[in-house]
């Protein structure tokens, strides 16, 4: 009961600072907000620090992440994309990567927008042409600036999340995947493999802290 009170009292709290409180403005400060709250990040704190600095820099006006789960990608995302921007967000309910947000969950994701910024919540398989359909419907004809892979981690799964939603993104556009370094206890988990196929096509780089820490990394491929 105790357990279940406290995680009520930290989803109101955060709630509320999202509503009417200061919000994160920098990259660290997102990233320190997602600590002890309902908003979490499965990271490695230097891969993930990595990757926003090129979020910011980059700026998107339209993103698309696959496999939000604990919702910390996605409010960093909104946080460091621009004023005005678009931000779809798939996910994926009981898979077997991260398990998909809960639906009690979805008011508090939709206070990650702000200056005008649009966050649509797709609870659904990446997979399926709905769901394709359902996002090229959301983008009105443009291309997306950012793609972040993070759902199915098996090697046909994030293979087909790559060939069904990089076309969708522009040239000088990125597409990052997470969890490319080699899961030594995950074995299900094969990200790593099609990291190594693909990177070869393209300009990219890598974040991994340690080559020995049996899970996380940040790969990016730079579309020309």
């Amino acid at each position: 009961m105790a357990r279940l009170f406290l995680k009520g009292y930290r989803y109101l709290k955060t709630y509320g600072e999202l509503a009417f409180g200061r919000r994160p403005r920098t990259p660290g400060e997102a990233i320190d907000y997602c600590v002890d709250r309902p908003i979490m990040m499965a990271q490695v704190r230097s891969e993930i620090e990595e990757l926003a600095k090129l979020i910011q820099t980059a700026a998107p006006k339209r993103s698309l992440e696959i496999g939000t789960n604990y919702g910390g990608t996605l409010f960093l995302l909104c946080t460091l994309s621009p004023p005005g921007a678009s931000v779809i967000s798939v996910d994926l309910p009981a898979g077997q990567f991260g398990g998909g947000y809960p639906r009690r969950k979805m008011p508090l994701y939709r206070r990650f927008p702000r200056n005008g910024q649009q966050l649509h919540l797709i609870r659904g398989d990446s997979h399926t042409p709905e769901t394709l359909d359902r996002v090229e419907r959301l983008l009105t004809g443009d291309k997306l600036d950012y793609l972040f892979i993070d759902g199915d981690h098996t090697y046909d799964g994030v293979k087909r999340d790559f060939e069904m939603y990089s076309p969708l993104v522009r040239s000088g556009g990125m597409i990052a995947f997470h969890d490319i370094a080699v899961h030594t206890k995950e074995k299900s988990c094969e990200v790593d493999r099609f990291w190594n196929e693909i990177k070869q096509r393209f300009h990219h780089r890598e974040f991994v802290e340690d080559p020995k820490q049996g899970w996380a990394g940040i790969g990016v491929l730079f579309v020309s």
